[in-house]
């Protein structure tokens, strides 16, 4: 009996070896792609993979996951980048609720060619959707993902619905919600911008809310300076040019000579046929400047 379990320990001990063995030395994929040390993937087919007993699929899970770790750690190239993603595909496909191999493998999926140029950015927002259908009320996996649609996509206005989902969920950071703010500025819809504001001010647990309370006053200016652009429309019809001062749409009747500065004291002025505060730094202009 004893030399029987002597005998089935080495075949056990033979077999993780060369298990180790194949992960960290397998083929190259693609062939084309041959570079010594670089990320090596030999990946089970599913059926192959789901016959493992419960018993022993976490270590079969914990070896892909260290070669993935130790993948991280070499050069980084477009392919070794795609790879990556398809051990991370692989681990979430046999546990799905490793959410930090959908994590970690979406932030280093993306390859840049410099500048604001990426690859394999489709991949890294395919695994990061994956990770939000299992963990939909992830904040982690909501910043990557709006992260993911603003510098690596380019798509501003899907990054801003992003931090929208985001600010309803239970203590939503602050940078989320004020960024959210950013479709309500652009459909011109203050209100509802500052609502969204002051109800998660009222609320708390939102982290800075420094950052909140001065997105509110940014808000109102903002507003007024909406108003005060209007009024300047208006005095220009009337005096046959665009007013070059806040005086001039005074006199034209289209704006109070009791409003001259905003809530904060900023001074208000006319630039460019445009309302300025002196409080204020820059317009805020929503989605295409956020």
């Amino acid at each position: 009996m004893l030399q029987w379990g002597r005998k089935n320990l080495s075949w056990l001990l033979g077999a993780v070896s060369v298990l180790v063995l194949v992960l960290t030395r397998a083929a190259p994929y693609p062939l084309e792609a041959r570079h010594e040390g670089e990320l090596r993937p030999l990946l089970l087919r599913g059926s192959v993979a789901s016959s493992v007993s419960k018993a022993h699929l976490p270590l079969l899970i914990d070896l892909y996951w260290l070669r993935t770790l130790i993948g991280m750690a070499e050069p980084e190239t477009e392919q070794r980048n795609k790879n990556l993603y398809a051990y991370g595909d692989f681990l979430t496909d046999l546990d799905p609720r490793f959410f930090h191999a959908y994590y970690f493998t979406a932030l280093v999926t993306p390859y840049s060619l410099g500048g604001d140029k990426f690859v394999n950015g489709d991949l890294a927002l395919k695994m990061v959707r994956k990770a939000l259908a299992r963990f939909p009320d992830d904040q982690r996996l909501h910043m990557q993902h709006a992260f993911l649609l603003t510098y690596i996509e380019h798509d501003s206005r899907a990054a801003v619905e992003v931090f929208l989902k985001m600010a309803k969920l239970p203590n939503a950071p602050a940078a989320a919600i004020a960024s959210a703010t950013a479709i309500f500025i652009e459909q011109n819809d203050f209100d509802a911008a500052i609502a969204l504001v002051s109800e998660a001010m009222g609320e708390g647990g939102h982290g800075s809310t420094t950052l909140l309370a001065d997105r509110k006053k940014q808000l109102e200016i903002e507003r007024q300076l909406r108003r005060l652009d209007e009024a300047i429309k208006a005095a220009a019809v009337k005096l046959g040019h665009t007013p070059e001062s806040l005086d001039e749409v005074i006199q034209a009747g289209e704006w109070s000579a009791d409003e001259t500065h905003d809530q904060e004291g900023g001074e208000l002025s006319v630039e460019a046929g445009r309302g300025r505060s002196s409080w204020l730094v820059g317009r805020m202009e929503g989605i295409r400047k956020w």
